[in-house]
């Protein structure tokens, strides 16, 4: 399993059942695939640097979980079809291990 993060920005304008609908649905894709869900950091509604189809707010969740080497693929096709996303990054962290440098 490999550890990986997902920012979510759903759309700020939704109520917050659709807000977490949206949540919901991306722990399901998470789970379908394979994984697991191991931290949802819900750092909610935040005023945007610009504005992306007249939205000026937006809602941001961050998500850390695990995941089989090729369960990111499914997971990223299904991204646009998850309602109220706007935008989504996923990076995989860097395990760090101590040891002489």
């Amino acid at each position: 399993m490999r550890p990986y993060e997902t920012m979510l920005l759903i759309d700020g304008r939704l109520p917050d059942a659709g807000i977490d609908a949206a949540v919901d649905r991306f722990s399901a894709l998470v789970s379908e695939n394979g994984g697991s869900v191991t931290n949802v950091d819900r750092w909610g509604r935040r005023r945007l640097a610009y504005e992306i189809d007249d939205m000026q707010e937006g809602y941001y969740v961050v998500f850390t979980y695990e995941l089989g080497p090729t369960g990111q693929t499914p997971i990223e096709a299904a991204l646009p079809f998850v309602e109220g996303l706007v935008r989504h990054k996923t990076v995989r962290p860097e395990v760090r291990t101590r040891g002489a440098s």
